[in-house]
């Protein structure tokens, strides 16, 4: 009986090898989880007879706003630039420890490379006459510039400083605004008043 068992096993195990070896594009022989070779949705850029016009790539409806997207509606115009000033502001709270750590990571990344890692104005690339030498953080021009025209020259950019609107999100921008505002109260000295703004940090 053992014997029996045997021989069957091994016909089949050569039966199974040898049907495995057959190549037919028309019976591919069987699939193992098909719907992991075989997409049940209908792939990107094909025909899509569910749609109206049969395209699978539909555009995002009129107005629809992305996760996590913030819509920036203040024009990049001197007018607007003065209504940021006195409209735009900070609506976030930050711990001393997300401004010291993030926002500094944040700063040092996109901001010292032109505004110093001290915030004066002695970055690498001022150093090497590639841009001019960018005011300080502790002078009169940005001492006390309020924090919505802050916001809107990373949004769109200001005088040899282009936009960074594209690599930092609206909560990061506002970190950055916070890590400078820290830097400007930190050179005061302390005990002194912080400059005028609304950033707020949780104890």
């Amino acid at each position: 009986m053992a014997r029996i068992t045997k021989i069957v096993f091994v016909a089949l195990l050569v039966t199974s090898l040898l049907s495995s070896c057959i190549r037919n594009y028309k019976n591919p022989g069987r699939e193992y989880m098909p719907d992991m070779a075989h997409s049940t949705a209908y792939d990107a850029s094909t025909l899509n007879p569910v749609f109206k016009d049969s395209v699978t790539n539909q555009k995002a409806p009129a107005g629809s706003i992305g996760r996590g997207k913030f819509i920036y509606s203040i024009a990049n115009t001197p007018e607007g630039y003065e209504l940021a000033g006195s409209t735009i502001k900070n609506p976030f709270v930050f711990s001393k420890e997300e401004i010291d750590g993030e926002g500094k990571k944040l700063y040092t990344v996109n901001c010292a490379i032109c505004h110093g890692t001290e915030g004066d104005g002695n970055g690498h690339l001022p150093s090497i006459d590639k841009f001019p030498q960018p005011p300080s953080y502790f002078g009169d021009a940005l001492a006390n510039l309020p924090e919505g025209k802050m916001y809107h020259s990373v949004m769109y950019g200001k005088g040899m400083m282009g936009s960074y609107a594209s690599q930092i999100d609206h909560r990061e921008r506002w970190l950055v605004i916070a890590y400078v505002r820290s830097m400007q109260n930190a050179k005061k000295g302390a005990g002194a008043s912080p400059v005028s703004d609304t950033t707020k940090i949780s104890k």
